[in-house]
């Protein structure tokens, strides 16, 4: 079995901007590019959804903090000046919520109750993702790539449109996922010959071999075969890479350092993500030299689950994440000096937390990198969280507290004082944390990230605290006052 080095500038590493949720100001790629320079990065894989300045009809689509066309041209030079490719991603079947929303385009839903995934079949289909396509080609015109998506099509060959055509071809779903790729593929071709077109593998895995050699596919695209898992629960199997291998000659891989474990995860699990990557060196090693060229790996950093979903780690949680997966795989493993580089670069006074759970756990001085007092305050929160879930368990709430008894005046403040202190200090540290997290995340996100973030992951908490404490307050007072004072208040 030989080695597969990673470490060649020939293998490209990707680093994936999911910008379907927090989206960064331009000015923060200034600061980050930089640093993914020095982790071994050589490009990045931008997955704009809605914030793409689309045009003419498509205008629709971009969301109110949408970059300019000035800003596309910025991060584009910015990557540029540190030796990083961008690598443009629009889909073009499933995860179109952002598209299939509108009431516009309701008409090409494949499935009318979801706005998931497009009909391969209606005749507007194809002319909507071209013009997304073009626009994006026509802002990315140094890109020697386009990913065109293609994972995840929950819902195909349900409508009546891909119904008949699957009946009048003789066709299976396969086959319509098959053309409508080819399609768009030989449209892109009309615009650029050159261009390599990517697409998600996903919706392959299960094709038969026999009818992904007849469509000619693997002439036409590379697959970029991903996959998430840590090593013990890795399930890509021999006969997948054999199938791929006699399909394609070239392909693409992709991890992933977030926004794959939880669709609410706030801290990521760094070691989970470590694995992912040992376990894609294991398969390189293992099925590498089956295929004339493993092109590179992307690591990807999902943002949402999916368009309506919530916000998961934000970018500047997970970056010592990513560091550590990055040099994992340019140093073929994780190792003890891997983290010491990785930490070092990353301006931590001690090492990255690798086993970031079970919280809570001690919280060290705010790294030096882009954003580190997020990740920093995203650690305390998590502890504070924890600390919050444990306090309403405590049984002198449970038991002594609920709000029959509360509503009743039925409580003893022997139980109150078991509680109150601890609920007291809680309440503060998250306001401090919430406070803490207004202004920092302001210095690098728009002003709606912030307000969704802090809803999600602190408001929920600061409400139920401060009942709580108001409350116990009360009943302290109620049953500390004489009784006829007490009869005259019920």
């Amino acid at each position: 079995m030989s080695r597969f080095d990673c470490c060649s500038p020939e293998f490209a590493k990707l680093v994936h901007f999911d910008l379907k949720g927090a989206p960064p100001v331009v000015g923060y790629y200034d600061q980050v590019f930089s640093l993914l320079k020095k982790l071994g990065a050589t490009g990045i894989l931008m997955e704009y959804e809605d914030m793409f300045p689309y045009q003419g009809d498509l205008q629709i689509v971009c969301q109110p903090d949408v970059y300019s066309m000035e800003e596309i041209q910025k991060i584009q030079s910015l990557a540029a000046e540190n030796d990083l490719e961008v690598i443009p991603l629009v889909q073009s079947f499933g995860h179109l919520e952002f598209l299939l929303k509108h009431d516009k385009y309701y008409e090409i839903r494949e499935a009318e109750r979801y706005p998931n995934a497009l009909c391969p079949s209606h005749p507007k289909s194809e002319e909507v993702i071209m013009d997304m396509v073009s626009q994006i080609l026509e802002m990315h015109k140094d890109s020697k790539y386009i990913h065109i998506g293609g994972d995840e099509v929950w819902h195909l060959g349900q409508c009546n449109r891909c119904k008949e055509k699957m009946m009048a071809k003789n066709w299976k779903k396969e086959h319509l996922f098959l053309d409508h790729i080819t399609r768009i593929v030989h449209r892109i071709r009309e615009i650029n010959q050159e261009i390599g077109i990517i697409i998600w593998d996903d919706m392959m895995r299960d094709i038969d071999i026999n009818i992904l050699k007849s469509s000619e596919i693997g002439k036409l695209i590379l697959p970029m075969i991903w996959h998430y898992l840590p090593t013990d629960e890795f399930k890509l199997k021999n006969a997948l890479w054999e199938k791929y291998a006699s399909v394609f000659p070239n392909i693409w891989i992709a991890s992933a350092f977030k926004g794959a474990t939880e669709m609410t995860q706030l801290i990521t699990p760094t070691r989970y993500h470590i694995s992912n990557q040992q376990a894609w060196l294991k398969v390189l090693n293992h099925f590498g030299n089956m295929f004339t060229k493993v092109v590179g790996i992307a690591i990807t950093g999902w943002q949402r689950f999916d368009h309506y979903t919530v916000l998961c780690e934000l970018f500047p949680v997970a970056l010592p994440t990513l560091a550590v997966c990055l040099l994992t795989l340019i140093h073929g493993d994780f190792t003890e000096n891997v983290h010491k580089i990785a930490s070092n670069l990353l301006g931590f006074e001690k090492l990255i937390e690798i086993d970031t759970f079970p919280r809570p756990q001690p919280v060290g001085p705010p790294p030096l990198f882009p954003g580190g007092n997020i990740h920093n305050s995203c650690l305390q929160l998590g502890n504070c969280i924890t600390e919050y879930h444990i306090l309403m368990h405590h049984p002198s709430i449970e038991g002594a507290f609920s709000s029959f008894q509360i509503m009743h005046n039925r409580v003893n403040t022997l139980h109150i004082d078991q509680f109150l202190p601890r609920a007291r200090i809680l309440l503060m540290n998250i306001e401090a944390i919430n406070v803490q997290l207004e202004g920092e995340l302001g210095k690098i996100f728009y002003p709606s990230t912030v307000e969704e973030f802090l809803a999600v992951n602190i408001h929920p908490f600061l409400e139920k605290l401060r009942k709580l404490v108001r409350d116990a307050d009360l009943q302290i007072i109620f049953h500390s006052a004489p009784e006829e004072m007490q009869s005259n208040s019920s």
